[in-house]
């Protein structure tokens, strides 16, 4: 017996040293796996390694602490195992309950008057305030604390749901908790993203459509984000219906232009209170990518830029991206270049109006844009250049007489690239494109194709005192953009690294709960199914009840990947997913027709 207590303790060193690297060799198996396929399914030495690790075991180990250290090993691949899976953004979704704010210390030892309550019960009210004025497709009561991209994402929706004669009828608006998630500073500017949990009754009707007929009753949290001028007296844009610098009454219809008649402000600016400058679906603001991060890497070439121009902030900047890439698709969908004009330059224009020359007409029937970030900073010997990449939910239909095509089978996802420029030491701007009026004198323009100011001759869409748009790129030319100008670009975010946190089981995932819910029927077959496969993967059932509730209600979005054999995979899943009843249904079938064309051909 002693013998086998002193050969232990030598093996002690060693058996610690076995269990160590069990677990790296576990971990990284795993991983390994993970990327070969959806969950699973890789090759490699993991299993070698085992086998390496269990000779070892009972070659140095005494009987019958061998077996007792075998099983140690067992236990702790097991739990590597369960760790690994359980390392998914999808586990992170929001459920609503309140949670500490990051930044939120910084921020209040800065702004010890913050009124925290009152500015949830804003925020609330704003709320409810949006979703009745999207209903009556009218924003002219809540322009004055909207941002004016924020005005241009509804704005183009009503466009398009004008064609196709619709209207989105909202039942049971219900808040059921605010809560601030963190709180950024963005050079002289503060920005409050604050998590709205809500539950509400959303049907999408048309008149001469039935097919586009869509909506139900459905629980969810959306990111809204505020900014503001940091020190200023806050005024209260909310709840007051007075312009913030004169006192003058709003007039009723603000329309596009939130500017007061009599003192000519513009009342929508943080620099005079919290102004609505995005919102942000919950499954996109989990995955956002820490590179892409306006708080992480191009923080140095950001404070440069702040610097230099004291006026810069990347929330507005992205707010005048989001606006004039949402200028150029309702352009697109209009088939009118003027629309468009004012915000690109000739090179952009000459190339956008080819593009719109040669595609077949269609309408949105959905667009919105789930995530606005700046991703990359340059500069050339005149202008300073930023790209801004805009990731959209989408679903194109060509209208008839009496019928309509469905061109995506269902809303999917892209990605494009904003390219933005400014010269290096711009003049003062008295007016913005982005708000009708002519950067150099502030006089009003209009959408036309001619470029002169009516007013002071100056040339409208220069970028020497205002952001223009110089190129949109697919992910294609995206790629081939970060190839060939990293000499003018110093942080620019790698393309394989913009969707990094979503794995290929996470796609996966996502699109086989769409290919569930496109019958409209969750039925206890596929439901099986569906926790069978999240299960599999490691994925917390309560967790990803948002998910499962957003399939149920249509809001879940299409997902791919740029890799090609990671789609084909994916298209396997959701094949997979669909015969799980024993029946493809003719919905299921239109989708995986469509995914297989748009994805895989």
């Amino acid at each position: 017996m002693q013998k086998i207590k002193n050969s232990l303790i030598k093996s002690l060193p060693f058996i610690l040293s076995v269990l160590g690297i069990v677990l790296l060799i576990f971990m990284a198996d795993d991983a390994f796996a993970r990327k070969g396929g959806a969950g699973g399914g890789g090759s490699g030495g993991g299993g070698g390694d085992f086998l390496e690790i269990v000779f070892y075991i009972f070659a140095f180990i005494p009987t019958p602490y061998n077996f007792i250290v075998l099983a140690i090993v067992i236990a702790l691949y097991w739990f590597a195992k369960k760790k690994m899976k359980q390392q998914s953004v999808l586990n992170q979704m929001p459920t609503g309950e309140t949670k500490k704010a990051r930044g939120y210390d910084n921020f209040i030892a800065n702004n010890p008057d913050f009124n925290e309550a009152k500015f949830k019960t804003d925020v609330e009210e704003a709320f409810i305030q949006l979703q009745y004025a999207w209903q009556d497709k009218n924003m002219d009561k809540v322009r004055h604390f909207i941002s004016d991209g924020m005005y241009q994402r509804d704005h183009t929706q009503f466009v398009m749901m004008d064609i196709l004669e619709q209207k989105n009828v909202l039942e049971k608006v219900k808040v059921k908790n605010v809560y601030i998630d963190k709180i950024e500073s963005d050079g002289l500017y503060d920005i409050i993203h604050v998590a709205v949990h809500a539950s509400i009754v959303d049907k999408f009707k048309s008149e001469k459509y039935s097919k586009l007929n869509s909506g139900g009753a459905e629980e969810f949290v959306e990111y809204w984000s505020f900014i503001k001028k940091r020190g200023i007296e806050t005024k209260d844009l909310f709840s007051s219906h007075n312009c913030p610098k004169c006192g003058a009454e709003i007039p009723a219809d603000a329309k596009e232009i939130s500017k007061c008649a009599f003192c000519g402000t513009v009342m929508n600016s943080p620099e005079y209170g919290w102004i609505l400058s995005e919102i942000t679906q919950a499954d996109d603001y989990i995955a956002g990518n820490p590179l892409a991060s306006k708080a992480h890497n191009l923080d140095d070439k950001i404070m440069e830029m702040i610097h230099d121009n004291e006026d810069f902030s990347v929330q507005l900047l992205e707010d005048k991206a989001s606006n004039g890439y949402l200028q150029v698709e309702t352009a697109r969908v209009k088939n009118d270049p003027s629309r468009m004009r004012r915000f690109v330059t000739d090179a952009a224009f000459d190339k956008l109006s080819t593009q719109f020359a040669s595609q077949k007409p269609f309408v949105y029937n959905r667009l919105f844009l789930n995530d606005v970030s700046l991703i990359g900073v340059g500069k050339t010997d005149s202008k300073n250049l930023m790209m801004i990449s805009i990731k959209s939910s989408y679903q194109r239909v060509i209208p008839g007489e009496k019928s309509v095509e469905f061109i995506d089978a269902v809303v999917s996802t892209k990605t494009e690239f904003v390219l933005m420029e400014r010269d290096l030491h711009p003049t003062e701007s008295k007016g913005s494109i982005y708000t009708h009026s002519c950067p150099s004198c502030g006089g009003g323009v209009s959408d036309t194709l001619d470029l002169v100011c009516p007013f002071c001759g100056s040339q409208v869409n220069s970028s020497s005192n205002e952001w223009i748009i110089s190129d949109i790129l697919s992910g294609e030319e995206y790629n081939t953009f970060y190839a060939e100008n990293n000499a003018i670009f110093y942080t620019p975010v790698k393309p394989e690294k913009l969707d990094a946190l979503y794995k290929v089981r996470d796609y996966a995932f996502n699109n086989v709960l769409i290919m569930i819910a496109a019958d409209g029927v969750f039925d206890e077959e596929e439901r099986k199914f569906a926790e069978k496969l999240a299960k599999k993967w490691g994925y917390n059932l309560n967790k990803i009840q948002p998910m499962v509730q957003m399939a149920e209600s249509g809001k879940l979005v299409l997902r791919m990947p740029d890799d090609k054999n990671q789609r084909k995979k994916i298209y396997h899943l959701m094949e997979k997913a669909a015969k799980a009843d024993q029946n493809v249904s003719p919905e299921e079938q239109e989708l995986l027709d469509s995914v297989k064309s748009q994805y895989l051909s």
